[in-house]
């Protein structure tokens, strides 16, 4: 017999969100001698992948180290005229050395889109 759209579709629980406070206690816990990852995750009811997360997340941080590059703003249609030829755009990379900053001529945005992705 066929069933579909006779029933209503199954109730998602809405999505869970931890607290700061909260993903520091699992991840220190995590830390510590003689548990597992996955012993953590069955005490608190989260996912083992979720405490893996947390772990690089803020081990990243302590590190200095983020993943998200710092874009400038659009520059509008205008500024790009003949009269700046030298307009640029500034590129903010955090690397484990320190943050590295580029300016980039806007005459070369493809350039900069392939040198970018040889770089990940």
């Amino acid at each position: 017999m066929d069933t579909q759209g006779l029933l209503p579709a199954p109730a998602t629980p809405p999505r869970r969100k931890h607290s700061l406070q909260f993903k520091e206690q699992v991840v220190a816990a995590s830390y510590a001698s003689n548990t597992s990852v996955a012993s953590v995750a069955q005490q608190f009811k989260i996912n083992a992948n979720l405490v893996h997360k947390w772990r690089r997340q803020f081990e990243a941080k302590a590190a200095g180290r983020d993943d998200f590059i710092k874009v400038a703003p659009r520059i509008p249609v205008k500024a790009m005229d003949a009269s700046c030829p030298d307009t640029t755009l500034k590129v903010e990379l955090s690397s484990p050395l320190g943050p590295v900053t580029i300016h980039w001529p806007m005459s070369g945005l493809a350039d900069l889109a392939s040198w970018l992705k040889s770089q990940s």
